[in-house]
């Protein structure tokens, strides 16, 4: 069965040429003897804390320097100066380089220290559609996950299309509409006051809070993938050093494909997961229908009770990786619980909120509570 490859477009490729560079030239970091988690809030700190100054100064130079252009105005068209609007837009054009610029670096270079304090070399891997490098230049950014479906796995048969729409233009729309709303606000109190002049330069701190704001949430992001790439090179190593049964990998399989289902996207590290165990079986080519509910319980029937336990546990680490349980994975551990441990959804749910605090070395020790102790026959 053909896989479909994935281009990655001139940004992307921008960023993952950035993020080698930046590693190549960074030196190894000094051991502190302090946790992953603790290194991680002091990134998150300073990126939120940088990204404010980054957008608060361009915005508020921009709006100085525009009062030193002649007016613009677009109606009547016998008003409109195109020198005036060309000065407008090329200062315009400036500041927006300047400010996304200094983001996409402070991005890149955090992004960067992240995955080395979690051990993690920002190695090409040919192997992969989306190497650590693509991982963590597509989070910095914004670029989303590619609509991609390998060996027939469609992460979007459970996907409300209109809905992804419109919140995606609302969240790219969002510095504009703030700043609308903010200086509405501003209209109401200072609007007959000495104060006013004030209303235009409140785009300044509305555009460094969003850009804080964001550089929290990509760096939020990026702290669960790493954490979670982490546990699926554990996974791995686990499953490979034991002797396998090819119907159980082939099971494994479709744990980590429905998992790509129940969470909409094809995630990295789910990405990485699946080739790693479909490298394991011969006969890849002749795998169908690996996102299916039925299939995959239908496949415990030609397995033992022991061996059960496998694709079950990578099921349940899988729909951990973004931190959260939605409707559709809780329905599924519901329907599982016959076959499943009673104490398997308590520890899943301990294990989303170290993956949401940014405790590698917690998740992996409840990483190893909810993988099984027997070997693989």
């Amino acid at each position: 069965m053909s896989t479909e490859r994935y281009k990655p477009g001139f940004l992307e490729r921008w960023g993952r040429r950035v993020l080698i560079s930046i590693g190549s030239q960074s030196g190894k970091l000094e051991d502190s003897g302090k946790s992953f988690a603790y290194h991680s809030r002091t990134l998150l700190f300073w990126g939120f804390f940088w990204s404010f100054w980054i957008g608060f100064l361009p915005s508020i130079a921009f709006v100085y320097l525009t009062t030193l252009l002649p007016p613009v105005s677009l109606w009547p068209k016998e008003s409109l100066s195109y020198l005036s609007l060309s000065g407008f837009v090329i200062l315009l054009a400036l500041a927006t380089f300047i400010e996304f610029y200094l983001l996409f670096r402070l991005g890149f270079y955090l992004s960067y220290r992240m995955a080395k304090y979690a051990d993690i070399a920002l190695a090409e891997e040919p192997e992969l559609i989306t190497p650590i490098p693509g991982m963590m230049a597509r989070l910095v950014l914004e670029i989303p996950d590619p609509r991609i479906r390998l060996y027939g796995i469609d992460p979007y048969k459970h996907l409300n299309e209109r809905a992804l729409f419109f919140r995606t233009i609302l969240y790219k729309s969002k510095v504009f509409l703030s700043n609308i709303f903010a200086k509405l606000l501003l209209k109401v109190f200072l609007g007959r006051t000495g104060l006013r002049f004030l209303i235009e330069y409140i785009s300044g701190p509305v555009t460094g809070i969003w850009d804080s704001v964001t550089t929290y949430i990509i760096l939020y992001e990026l702290r669960k993938r790493i954490i979670t790439r982490k546990l699926s090179d554990a996974m791995l190593f686990k499953i490979k050093a034991k002797e396998r049964n090819k119907t159980l990998i082939e099971s494994t399989v479709r744990a980590v494909a429905l998992s790509i289902v129940f969470t909409k996207t094809f995630h990295p590290n789910f990405e990485y997961l699946l080739f790693g165990l479909i490298g394991l079986l011969p006969e890849r080519d002749k795998l169908k229908n690996l996102d299916d509910w039925n299939e995959f319980v239908f496949s415990f029937q030609n397995l033992s009770t022991k061996e059960r336990k496998w694709p079950i546990a990578i099921f349940a680490l899988c729909s951990s990786f973004d931190g959260t349980l939605n409707k559709e994975e809780l329905e599924a551990f519901r329907d599982i619980t016959d076959i499943s441990p009673t104490w398997l959804l308590d520890r899943v749910r301990i294990l989303s909120e170290t993956i949401r605090k940014g405790e590698l070395t917690e998740s992996l020790q409840w990483m190893e509570k909810i993988l099984p102790e027997e070997s693989i026959h």
